[in-house]
Order: structure tokens, then sequence, then C-alpha cells
């Protein structure tokens, strides 16, 4: 077993190849087994948390991810990376007709969790041999922020969602310390009237009304109208149902910060908080050439961060990330009590609560840019740096240098 620059071994015999094909495979077995068994014994699978009744559109995707991941598992016995790909694109197919199920029973997961783990093995396998030879494919992401991103990615998706729930019970936002009928201090109301023909959905911001009826205040159609102020489509779970939206809240929130926490010793042990995170006076300079760069869509594949990613990511991990933290922990009346100074820094709870408010739609809007950067970027590119950890660059390295993970 050899390694390369960046400490990670490298296996070169047939083991990461024949993992690969033997995971993918039994995955994919797995998978068909369960089908059938949804099929023809669905009471029997109902003991294994499977609880509603099939239909054929989740069949298929569940069917198709079964067929792909049983492909990419031969595949990966003659191409190592594009089996691995393919057992993916299977994991991805599953994970789809599990949604569309709308149940989410551990059996359901054992051809996810195998799936992963022969496909990964098989791509960073793949893309670790192609380093050997290629020097503008550089190993780019440490395992651990990988991980960490996946696990943001999944906490922020049920943290919106619930979040929303949770919101929809008081779905006004204050500035202050209390809020209302004898206060005069919302900045948006989200609510239901009654309007020349018939009810209607309006969003009022900051004294401005806004008609938004079949999105905000009032969805559904005309003849069974649901009145909430964000369609159940938007949120966790998707009916009215304030103690569980809180109780998915709450737990993803740890989740969340537990996986920050990690990323942040990690990355000041790394050096990777102080090298690609905190902004320098360089960066300031290089970032109006940047946004240009950007605007003509002309895109730098290098071995750091551009300026504008580095300030795009100083917001996220230094400025939002520490807001949306904080004001949630002064919403909860058992942190006042202990850390009392929580209110007097966001200026009460009410204001506490717009803040959240308004950071979790700053990082809507940032989630939107950043897929549409990795879109115009070159997605599969962008992908792999954070599936395997290895990025192809537009810049070959000196014959001596190394590369560092991070």
């Amino acid at each position: 077993m050899a390694t390369i620059d960046n400490g990670f071994p490298l296996e070169t015999g047939p083991a990461p190849r024949t993992a690969s094909a033997g995971l993918s495979l039994l995955a994919g077995v797995a998978a068909v087994a369960i089908v059938i068994l949804l099929v023809v014994a669905h009471d029997q699978v109902a003991t294994w948390g499977v609880e509603r009744a099939t239909d054929p559109v989740s069949l298929s995707l569940l069917a198709a991810g079964a067929v792909f991941l049983i492909l990419g598992g031969v595949i990966v016995l003659t191409r190592l990376g594009l089996g691995g790909a393919i057992a993916l694109i299977g994991v991805l197919f599953w994970l789809a007709g599990c949604i569309v199920f709308k149940s989410f029973g551990w059996v359901l997961a054992v051809p996810v969790a195998l799936g992963l783990l022969g496909s990964l093995t098989g791509l960073v396998a793949n893309d670790r041999r192609v380093s050997e030879t290629d020097s503008t494919l550089i190993y780019r992401q440490a395992g651990l922020t990988r991980l960490t991103h996946w696990v943001w990615a999944v906490a922020m998706f049920f943290l919106l969602l619930s979040g929303l729930q949770i919101f929809n019970a008081r779905p006004n936002l204050y500035v202050g310390q209390q809020s209302g009928f004898a206060f005069e201090n919302s900045i948006m109301d989200i609510y239901a009237t009654n309007g020349p023909s018939g009810p209607a959905g309006q969003t009022k911001l900051f004294g401005q009304i806004y008609n938004t009826t079949g999105v905000l205040g009032m969805s559904g159609s005309a003849a069974q109208p649901v009145f909430t102020a964000f369609p159940g489509w938007a949120t966790i779970p998707s009916y009215r149902d304030l103690g569980t939206g809180r109780v998915v809240h709450f737990f993803f929130a740890w989740i969340l910060v537990g996986a920050l926490a990690i990323w942040l010793i990690q990355a000041l042990a790394s050096g990777h908080f102080w090298r690609d995170i905190v902004l320098k006076p360089r960066d300031i300079r290089g970032l109006p050439g940047d946004i240009i760069d950007h605007i003509r869509l002309r895109f730098t594949h290098g071995r750091s961060y551009t300026p504008l990613q580095k300030v795009a990511y100083f917001g996220v991990f230094v400025i939002a990330f520490p807001l949306i933290i904080l004001t949630g922990l002064t919403m909860s009346p058992g942190m006042d009590a202990a850390w009392p100074w929580l209110l007097e820094l966001f200026g009460g709870r009410q204001t506490a609560r717009t803040i959240h408010f308004v950071t979790m739609v700053a990082f809507v809007l940032f989630f939107v840019v950043h897929i549409i950067m990795v879109v115009l970027a070159n997605p599969i590119n962008e992908l792999r740096s954070m599936i395997t950890g290895y990025y192809r660059t537009n810049v070959h390295a000196a014959p001596d240098s190394k590369t560092e993970g991070h």
C-alpha cells in the first residue's frame, strides 16, 4: 500500500475494485429483494417500518435504483470510476423512490448504506490512481470537510422546512422585546383575508400589502383552501403540527451545531480556516477583478479559493452560522435564564426571531447562488471535489510541488 502526499492510503491492488463491486452488487440484490417484498408481501415488510402501500411511481424508481446498483457493481470490475458513478446514480434513484413513497423504514436504508459505501470506494480509489500521473487532479477537500458539507446540507434542509412549520404558528415578525395587539412593531405579517372574490392570501411587509394568494397566507384549491402562512409542501410535517415541527427543528439544530464544531476544530488544526476562510488584504484587492470574471462566466479552477469564494465562505462561517445559532438560542427561555446577555445583545426575543428568519432567507439565497455557480463552473468537477475530494485544476503543479487536502 502506497501513500500520496496528503497522507491518505492509496490502494494499488484489486481491493478497492473488489470491495466496490461487492458492496454495490450486495446493495442491488438487497434492493431487488425489498422491491419484490413490497409487491408480494407488504404486510411482512410493514413490520420493518414500511407503513404505506406501494404505488407504481415509487416502485419504478426503486426498481431503477436496484438496476443501476447492480449495473454499477458489474462495471466496477472493469471501469472503477464509471462503475462507482453508476452505483451512485442507483443510490439517488433509490432515495427518490423513498421520497415519493413517503415511507422511510429502516429496511429501505440498507441499499442506500451499502450502495454509498460501494460507489464511494470505487470513485475515491479511481481518483487516487489517476492523480498519480495527472498533476491537474489534486486532492482538495479532506474527508471530514466533505462529510460535514453533506451533513450541513441535510440539516439545513430539515431546519428550513421545520422552521417554516414553526413560523406558521405565529406568521409575524417583530422588532423589540415584546409583541401583541398593543404594539406597532410588526415588520412582516402573512395572513388570509376576505376579498371581493373570496378568501385571499396577503403579505404585509414594512407597511406595504402584497397579494400572495396561492403561495403565502392561503394555498390549495379554491374548493379546499388552506389558510397557513407557508403551504404544506414547504413545511415538515406537511400538515399543521407544531410539536413535531419543533422536535425535528431542535434535533437537526444540534446536528448542525455538532458538525460545525467538528469542522471548526479540524479547520483550525489543519490551517484551512486561516488559509481559505479568513479574508486577507490580497483577497480584498482581487475581489473586483474576480467579480468581473464571474459576470463574464470566466471561472478559474485553481488550487485555492478565489477572492469571491472566500468572501462567500467567510460570510457563511464567520457571520451567518454564528448569527443563526445565537439568535436561535436567544428564543429559548432556558437559554435566556442561563445567558441573559443574549437578550441584550439582540435587543429582545422578537428582534432575535426576526434576525433568525432573515438569516435563514440569506442562507436560501446563498444556496441558490451556490448551485448556479456549481452548474456554470462545471458541475461534474465541483461535485467530484465534494464526493471524492479530488478537483481538476487548470494549473499544472511543479514536479516537486505537493498538494495539501483541507
